[in-house]
């Protein structure tokens, strides 16, 4: 529980960003350079995490512990399509390796298999980990133990959740002000939708709500 005064600074974090972020969209003027801005708001993540851990305590996450990804995670319309573009990028070989990997992750969780791994994790490292969205940029924990017994309370930094959800919120708030969707979708549907579905960044670049709606996802050819 936070105290009136914590609350009232988080809020006002909020609006910081949220400000700031409006004003560099609106000058972005292309789908394509309006979901780049997300990166903005990685880079931050990566810079709040960094200055949590110097802080400390520090994180008891390594590469190869990979417990938080066979858990749901949730991502915005612009991360989804930088993460789709980035495979575009890629080349047709990821792009029809992660839509094999997403079909078969949608599948199972529409099976309701639990604690599947995430279909972008690949020998228990994630194979985006550089266009990762801001979920998973924040996740951490300060006792593997816990993670490992799925304990229901993981121990973590306060200063670096508070901090990592002021910007994501407020660059969500941002995106949805400028008439940009940013809710919170279920990334391994969502990507499938990004990457099998062509018109999906138009219609999300003209205010369609449902461009990376799941149901895209099974229903895409």
């Amino acid at each position: 529980m936070l105290s009136h005064d914590e609350q009232s600074a988080f809020e006002e974090s909020i609006a910081r960003v949220r400000a700031l972020a409006v004003h560099a969209l609106q000058r972005t003027g292309t789908a394509e350079g309006a979901v780049a801005f997300t990166a903005q708001l990685h880079h931050s993540l990566d810079a709040v995490a960094t200055q949590a851990a110097a802080a400390g305590p520090v994180p008891d996450c390594t590469a190869g512990c990979a417990h938080c990804c066979h858990v749901r995670v949730e991502a915005t319309e612009p991360e989804v399509f930088r993460i789709a573009l980035h495979l575009v990028a890629e080349g047709a070989g990821s792009v029809d390796a992660a839509t094999a990997r997403l079909r078969q992750h949608v599948a199972q969780a529409d099976a309701n298999t639990a604690r599947q791994p995430c279909g972008f994790l690949v020998e228990d490292r994630c194979s985006i980990y550089s266009v990762r969205p801001g979920a998973c940029r924040k996740a951490h924990s300060l006792s593997v133990h816990h993670c490992a017994t799925l304990a229901p309370q993981i121990p973590q930094n306060l200063r670096l959740l508070l901090d990592a959800e002021a910007l994501m919120a407020g660059t969500a708030q941002a995106y949805q002000a400028v008439q940009l969707p940013a809710s919170a979708l279920e990334l391994n549907a969502a990507v499938l939708a990004a990457l099998t579905d062509a018109s999906a960044l138009g219609r999300w670049y003209q205010a369609d709500a449902a461009a990376l709606k799941p149901a895209r996802a099974s229903n895409a050819s």
